[in-house]
């Protein structure tokens, strides 16, 4: 057997231990994400639930806009969220306008659904110009 035989036999045989050994510590990585799930407070994990909705047909949104002559334009002042299921009466309704960017220009709450139908208003001075609103958040929640 020639030195290069042997130089090839050794290099062979460290490749497919090194191959070996990356297989190996890749299905330890494997087994330890798999073993995640539950969070607690003295672990780190993962996991998914199912989160029902109290209102599963969907909502409406209709705005209400008033002419603001000193700023010369349309303004939002207030919305009424509509046909909300009764499994929504007593959740909390948080609403946000969104540019066409998606940002937000400006966010409605209240504290409890009361009813299929929700009237918001803006504060005094926080009402949003009405030719920028492109979409709108709704979340009921709690």
């Amino acid at each position: 057997m020639s030195s290069s035989t042997t130089f090839r036999a050794t290099t062979r045989s460290r490749v497919g231990g090194a191959v070996l050994a990356g297989i190996a510590a890749f299905g330890l990585v494997g087994a330890s994400a798999a073993s995640l799930g539950g969070i607690t407070s003295s672990s780190l994990g993962a996991d998914v639930g199912v989160v029902a909705s109290c209102d599963t047909d969907g909502v409406t949104v209709t705005f209400t806009n008033a002419y603001d002559a000193t700023l010369g334009r349309y303004q939002a002042t207030g919305v009424t969220v509509g046909g909300m299921n009764a499994a929504c009466t007593g959740k909390a309704l948080n609403l946000t306008l969104k540019d066409a960017a998606g940002g937000s220009l400006g966010s409605l709450s209240t504290a409890s659904v009361s009813g299929a139908t929700a009237a918001m208003t803006f504060a005094p001075g926080s009402t949003v110009d009405a030719k920028l609103v492109e979409g709108v958040a709704v979340v009921i929640s709690g």
